[in-house]
C-alpha cells in the first residue's frame, strides 16, 4: 500500500476544493459527488457504488471494497438561467436585464478507503472524503432590475469526512462518518438610503468551521438474495458566518463597515434505496431522499458587538423529496453502462423565492459508463441534463424602493469524468 501517494493525492484534492467556485444545485445542495453515481441520477448511491465515493453517500458501502482505493473526479457544471422582468418597479436605478448569472464551474471531489482487517483482525474499513456539498455562485449584470435583491452571491463549502465501516454479519454492514465543514460566504446587493449618490452597495462576508455526522447501513437479507437495501442519514449543520457588513457608495452617513455575523442552517438528509440484480450483468435501482430544508428560514445579519439586526432576508425554505430510478448493465468484463432519472423538488416557494436562488422543480436525465483499463484503474464518465421548471419571483426590497416581479427557468448541463485506483 503506497500511503505516501494516497496522502499526496488527498492533499491535491483539498487544494482544488478550497479554490472551487460553486454554483447552485437543488436549492443550493450539490449532489454531484460521484461520477459513477451521477450516471444513474444517483438512483443507487446508497446501495450500488462499488468505489470509494460510497464514503459520501453511504459509508457502510466501504465493506464491499477488497483493496485500498483512491477515487477522484470532477463535474463540469454549465447552468443557464433565464430570469425575465415581468413588471419590476424600482424607485431609483436598476432597469437592465439580468443576463445569465452563472458560469461554467468545475466541482471536484476525492475519496480514499483502506481495509483494516489485516491490521486489526476485525472486519473494519476506514475512509475519508473531501467534497463541496453546498454552494452558490452568481453574478448579475450591472444595473439589473434585480439589483436590490442580489448582485453577486458566492457561497462555498468544503467538507472533510473521516469515516469507518463495520461488516456486522454476512448480510449487514454499518458505517458512520464525521463531517468537518468549512463555509465561506460573500453576499452583495445594491442599496439606496436617500443619499446624494443614488445607489450604493451592501456586502456581507463571513466564514466558519462547524461539525456534523452521517450514518448508514446496507443490508442483503437472506430471503432476498438478489436485492440490497441502503439507508443513510446526514445530520443538519449550522454555521455562524463571522465577518463584516460593509455599505459603500451611498455618499451618506450610512457608508460604514461593522462586524457582522449570520447563521447558515443547512438541511439534514435522509435517503432510502433499493437495488435488485435482474441477472448477474443487469441491475435496477430506486431511491427516495428527504431534505430537511425548513432549517433554512432566513439570512439575518447582526452586529455581534451590539446585538442589533443589520439586515434580515426571509427565505422560508420548505422540506422536499427527490425520487430517482436507474439501471446499469455489464456489457463485458471491462465495460459497464448506466442511465437514470430523478425528480427533485425545489425548497423555494412563490412568496419568498429570491434571485439569489431562483430555483424550480428539477428533472434529471443521466447516462454514464465505466471502463476497466486494467486491474488497478477504472475510468468513469457521465453526462446529465437538468430541466428547471418555470417559477415566479415577487419581492419587496430596500423598504419598498424595489418591487421585483419576474419569472425564472433554466437548465444545467453536467459533464463528468473520474478515476478509481486500486492499490
Amino acid at each position: 500500500m503506497n500511503y505516501k501517494h494516497l496522502t499526496l493525492s488527498a492533499l491535491t484534492a483539498t487544494l482544488l476544493l478550497s479554490g472551487a467556485h460553486q454554483v447552485q444545485a437543488a436549492g443550493f445542495y450539490i449532489q454531484e459527488q460521484s461520477v459513477k453515481g451521477l450516471g444513474t441520477a444517483f438512483a443507487g448511491s446508497t446501495t450500488s457504488l462499488d468505489d470509494a465515493s460510497t464514503v459520501y453517500f453511504n459509508p457502510a458501502g466501504m465493506t464491499k471494497l477488497e483493496r485500498m482505493q483512491l477515487n477522484i473526479g470532477v463535474d463540469i457544471l454549465a447552468p443557464d438561467a433565464k430570469i425575465k422582468d415581468t413588471g419590476t418597479v424600482n424607485a431609483v436605478g436598476g432597469t437592465n436585464p439580468t443576463g445569465n448569472p452563472y458560469s461554467v464551474t468545475p466541482v471536484p471531489h476525492a475519496f480514499a478507503v483502506v481495509p483494516l482487517e489485516d491490521l486489526t483482525g476485525l472486519p473494519l474499513w476506514a475512509g475519508i472524503g473531501i467534497t463541496a456539498p453546498f454552494g452558490l455562485g452568481s453574478d448579475y449584470t450591472d444595473g439589473s432590475f434585480a439589483q436590490f435583491d442580489s448582485t453577486d452571491t458566492h457561497l462555498k463549502t468544503m467538507n472533510i469526512a473521516p469515516s469507518i465501516a463495520y461488516k456486522a454479519t454476512d448480510w449487514l454492514s454499518l458505517g458512520a462518518g464525521l463531517d468537518i465543514q468549512q463555509a465561506d460566504g460573500n453576499l452583495k446587493s445594491a442599496v439606496f438610503v436617500g443619499g446624494p449618490t443614488s445607489v450604493g452597495e451592501s456586502q456581507l462576508t463571513g466564514d466558519d468551521w462547524s461539525f456534523g455526522y452521517n450514518v448508514g447501513l446496507q443490508a442483503k437479507p437472506a430471503f432476498l438474495p438478489n436485492t440490497e437495501i441502503g439507508l443513510h442519514y446526514r445530520s443538519a449543520i449550522s454555521h455562524t458566518l463571522e465577518g463584516e457588513v460593509n455599505i459603500a457608495g451611498t455618499g451618506s452617513a450610512a457608508d460604514s463597515t461593522q462586524n457582522g455575523e449570520a447563521d447558515l442552517d443547512l438541511p439534514d438528509i435522509l435517503t432510502f434505496g433499493i437495488a435488485h440484480d435482474i441477472t448477474p450483468a443487469t441491475r435496477v435501482m430506486g431511491q427516495a431522499t428527504w431534505f430537511g430544508w425548513n432549517n433554512f428560514q432566513e439570512i439575518k445579519a447582526i452586529n455581534p458587538d451590539t446585538g442589533v439586526t443589520i439586515s434580515n432576508v426571509t427565505q422560508n425554505y420548505e422540506n422536499t423529496m427527490a425520487f430517482a430510478i436507474g439501471a446499469e448493465h455489464d456489457f463485458n468484463d471491462k465495460l459497464t453502462v448506466r442511465a437514470g432519472y430523478q425528480y427533485d423538488e425545489t425548497p423555494t416557494n412563490d412568496t419568498f423565492r429570491t434571485t439569489r436562488t431562483p430555483d424550480g422543480d428539477r428533472n434529471w436525465f443521466s447516462g454514464g459508463a465505466s471502463y476497466k483499463l486494467n486491474d488497478a484503474i477504472d475510468l468513469d464518465f457521465a453526462a446529465t441534463y437538468i430541466d428547471i421548471s418555470k417559477e415566479n419571483i415577487n419581492l419587496v426590497r430596500n423598504g419598498g424602493v424595489s418591487n421585483i416581479s419576474a419569472t425564472s427557468e433554466g437548465n444545467v448541463k453536467i459533464f463528468s469524468a473520474g478515476l478509481n485506483y486500486k492499490f
